[in-house]
């Protein structure tokens, strides 16, 4: 709805990135289907990449999944600018 906070599983505000876990339900339930869609789409306009993740990629993929955080978080970085600028 109007004036609603932008939410997620994970959040960087540092890196701008929100991560989503999601289970099964959200491909058989067309309203969390649309509802997750508007989530992210909402994260979006507030500058946030979002990453979605299965929950069970979670638990038998850790350590891909690390890897593509990781990754996305160095490029994050790379377009983030200095924080030791002078004025």
């Amino acid at each position: 709805g109007k004036g609603r906070e932008a939410e997620a599983d994970l959040a960087s505000t540092d890196f701008m990135l929100a991560i989503e876990i999601d289970g099964y339900y959200h491909f058989q339930d067309r309203s969390a289907y649309r509802r997750d869609r508007r989530k992210d789409a909402e994260l979006q306009k507030h500058g946030f990449l979002v990453l979605r993740f299965l929950a069970e990629d979670v638990v038998t993929r850790l350590e891909e999944i690390l890897e593509t955080v990781l990754t996305f978080v160095a490029l994050r970085q790379k377009g983030q600018p200095s924080q030791e600028r002078n004025s």
